[in-house]
């Protein structure tokens, strides 16, 4: 008789990976909440439509190089990109405060998957979760005519490299803010800046090209403005297929940088660790 042993070894390492797939499946548990972010995504894209149509009126104008089919591509696919994300992480409870407040936190740093690799695989899911959205918006406004395809196949490869490269930066920045409630305890107020400063530096409000040329050559070089303006920019053709590669290369810059300093805090942040609850 052959005796297999049972124990965590005969296991082998933890398939983190699977984590990636805990979002959907969250989300798709509580199908109410996926019915109220495509509510308020489809009323969001709508008054924009009517907002930048009203805006141009009828006589063809173009404004700041830009005509109302850019104006309007762009912003049903800011819409598409901010705030599908936006919602869902506002529904999730797996953040560094709510963790802190219930004393769940102490688990990020027993499990076999260490809290660093956890963040990142569930990051990926929320990002895989984001492009369904993003996808399926994608596709019923090419059907309605709201969004204009991309004017060529190279306009098209370069904005999805850059749309994977801003979800990296996008990533690494809401992981920062996160991570400041092992200082802070609460990261509201930090919360409601960063949410302050992406919305109005990543152009998903208003595109940059509407703002001062000072203000625009600032925010251009920021990591919001990686996240919505750079890959939005170079589907609808603002930013030619040819001169893509500089602006590739800064958000591949900022995703090392943000990661590098991400990787810091979480070292200080295990040194640190404070639980309120359990």
């Amino acid at each position: 008789m052959t005796v297999h042993a049972s124990g965590p070894a005969s296991r082998g390492k933890p398939r983190a990976h699977r984590l990636a797939a805990l979002v959907p499946r969250t989300e798709w548990a509580y199908r109410p909440r996926i019915a109220a972010t495509a509510f308020i995504i489809v009323t969001q894209v709508f008054l924009y439509v009517l907002l930048w149509r009203a805006l141009y009126g009828e006589g063809g104008d173009t404004v700041a190089g830009m005509d109302v089919t850019q104006a309007v591509t762009y912003s049903v696919l800011a819409t598409l990109m901010g705030t599908g994300r936006v919602i869902m992480e506002g529904a999730s409870q797996e953040t560094a405060q709510s963790k802190i407040r219930d004393g769940s936190v102490v688990f990020w740093f027993t499990r076999p998957v260490s809290a660093r690799r956890y963040c990142a695989w569930r990051g990926l899911g929320e990002s895989l979760y984001a492009t369904a959205w993003l996808l399926t918006g994608l596709a019923v406004g090419l059907a309605a005519d709201l969004v204009a395809p991309p004017p060529s196949t190279a306009a098209a490869v370069v904005a999805t490299l850059s749309y994977a490269l801003g979800q990296g930066v996008f990533y690494h920045l809401a992981l920062l803010v996160d991570l400041t409630s092992f200082w802070t305890i609460t990261s509201f107020g930090v919360n409601r800046l960063a949410a302050f400063a992406q919305t109005l530096l990543s152009g998903a409000l208003i595109p940059l090209w509407f703002f001062p040329s000072w203000f625009t050559a600032v925010s251009a070089h920021l990591p919001f403005s990686a996240t919505v303006h750079v890959p939005v920019s170079l589907y609808t053709g603002r930013i030619p297929a040819a001169d893509a590669w500089p602006h590739l290369l800064e958000q591949a810059a900022w995703c090392l940088l943000l990661a590098a300093v991400g990787r810091l805090l979480w070292r200080r942040a295990a040194r640190r660790l404070l639980v309120l609850g359990g």
